[in-house]
């Protein structure tokens, strides 16, 4: 069975599998066609500035598209109080004031709905440069802000979402126990080569924080 994604890690026995509409804000990479992978039959709405590495597949996976503008334009043609799911995965990272474009996602949730937020942690500052895979926050140009978890709980919270779980992303012991193995293989390979590669290890050195929340009911 493949492994299931972070985002949904935190969340997906907590929700119906009938009837379920899932807004997807950033929904690059692939995204459409793993998430009906994973919550297939859901109502899935994509929304992002561009179709960003997506196939066809993942187009016609989508069940609607929401085109957003780079300065926070476009959010008010999606229906309000409609999702039972939210996922912002790396993308608060790549605005440079996100706060007012997260208080509007909020009213976006159905009451009692879910909201799954993930962003580079401040740890990942300190982490090494990758070749590949972005590790240390600057590795990738278009990260403009540093999300703070405070920060996204307060607005969150200011918005009528209360914050179920917040701090490091961390994965199942067995699969840290093959990252460390991963880990150790690459670092001989720096001291070698002098090249890093932090492909597969965002979890085991604490890359991503995240926040779940959920929309009161009143």
């Amino acid at each position: 069975m493949p492994h299931c994604p972070m985002k949904f890690q935190y969340v997906r026995r907590r929700l119906a599998q009938t009837g379920l509409r899932i807004l997807d804000i950033g929904c690059g990479n692939n995204s459409p066609s793993t998430t009906k992978r994973w919550f297939p039959g859901c109502h899935y709405a994509g929304a992002d500035v561009q179709q960003y590495n997506n196939s066809d597949e993942d187009v016609a996976a989508m069940d609607a598209f929401y085109l957003l503008g780079t300065d926070g334009s476009g959010y008010s043609a999606i229906p309000e109080g409609s999702y039972d799911l939210v996922i912002l995965n790396h993308v608060l990272e790549h605005m440079m004031e996100p706060a007012p474009i997260l208080a509007a996602v909020c009213t976006k949730l159905k009451p009692g709905g879910y909201i799954w937020i993930a962003f580079p942690s401040l740890r990942s500052l300190s982490l090494p440069a990758s070749e590949d895979e972005t590790l240390q926050f600057c590795d990738d140009p278009t990260h403009v802000y540093l999300p703070d978890l405070r920060e996204v709980a307060n607005v969150l919270l200011a918005n009528g979402v209360k914050v179920l779980h917040a701090g490091r992303s961390r994965e199942s012991f067995l699969t840290t126990l093959g990252d460390v193995v991963k880990l150790t293989k690459r670092l001989l390979r720096k001291i070698l080569t002098g090249r890093f590669s932090g492909r597969g290890l965002w979890y085991l050195l604490g890359f991503e924080d995240h926040v779940l929340g959920q929309r009161r009911l009143g």
